[in-house]
């Protein structure tokens, strides 16, 4: 037994797109195509599902790519005579890209005033525990990929934006998430990938600047001073050795004067152009 031929019905072909969210990025695709075939009586339901010239499950749209075959349905119409119809779906083939854009707040520890000037004592102590509200810019992007590079997004995890991104200088992006996810039959062609990557932000602040916003930034301190030709312990009035950190000159010798005090940028993230992750 075998199938003797397969007609396209074109009265059958129609389908939808749809959106729960009314929005392009959710919407779905639901085509129809309806088919006739001709077979020998007696021929099974698995026989004519498998014909020669009917679309199989995994099966590309011809026109809209993104959308695979999902179901096929054969129905008898007599002995030797079927009706079958498939059902492609996935999403369009153009999406749009979703941004939001909110913000995050870290509670940073400060040493100098609003003019830059050390917060100290009237003994000129330095005054610890202060600390400040940072509020970074963040921006959410969601697009959908026919294909992603998770080895290539890996890179811009430990790396700031080399380019002007999105109105942001050099330095002061970050890439501090990302997600995809894609939903498929095993064996079938992958479909869109959902990817959602959120960057946030960093306006230089404290004697910074945009390129090292994101830098590590410590005052040049530490228990031990350079003494002559010699290192040693810091001591205070009383010849007692410090407790506490004093501050360094860039020789290593002890600084008294707290509004020279020296700070030091660490850079801890590599540069690569934005632009080449493609999200907008």
């Amino acid at each position: 037994m075998s199938v003797i031929d397969v007609t396209k019905m074109w009265s059958k072909t129609g389908g939808a797109l749809s959106s729960e969210r009314l929005s392009i990025l959710d919407a779905r695709w639901a085509i129809t195509e309806g088919y006739q075939v001709l077979a020998e009586p007696g021929d099974t339901i698995d026989v004519i599902a498998a014909a020669t010239g009917l679309p199989g499950l995994g099966d590309a749209h011809p026109t809209v790519t993104t959308t695979y075959v999902a179901s096929v349905t054969p129905t008898p119409l007599g002995p030797a005579f079927w009706q079958v119809l498939v059902a492609y779906e996935g999403p369009p083939a153009n999406t749009g890209v979703d941004v939001e854009w909110t913000d995050t707040t870290t509670t940073e520890p400060i040493d100098r005033d609003l003019s830059g000037a050390a917060i100290v004592t009237v003994n000129n102590e330095q005054v610890e525990g202060l600390t400040m509200d940072i509020a970074d810019q963040v921006v959410v992007i969601r697009r959908q990929f026919l294909t992603i590079n998770t080895n290539s997004v890996a890179a811009y995890r430990r790396a700031t934006n080399s380019d002007t991104y999105l109105g942001w200088p050099p330095g002061t992006a970050r890439l501090i998430g990302f997600s995809a996810k894609n939903n498929f039959l095993y064996g079938t062609p992958n479909q869109q990938w959902d990817v959602t990557a959120r960057i946030q932000f960093r306006e230089p602040y404290a004697n910074t600047t945009n390129a090292q916003a994101w830098y590590k930034r410590w005052r040049h301190e530490g228990l031990l001073i350079l003494d002559g030709t010699v290192i040693r312990r810091a001591t205070d009035e009383l010849g007692q050795e410090v407790s506490k950190p004093v501050l360094l000159k860039t020789t290593g010798e002890l600084e008294t004067n707290p509004d020279a005090a020296i700070f030091n940028h660490t850079q801890v993230y590599g540069s690569v152009p934005y632009s080449g992750l493609g999200l907008i």
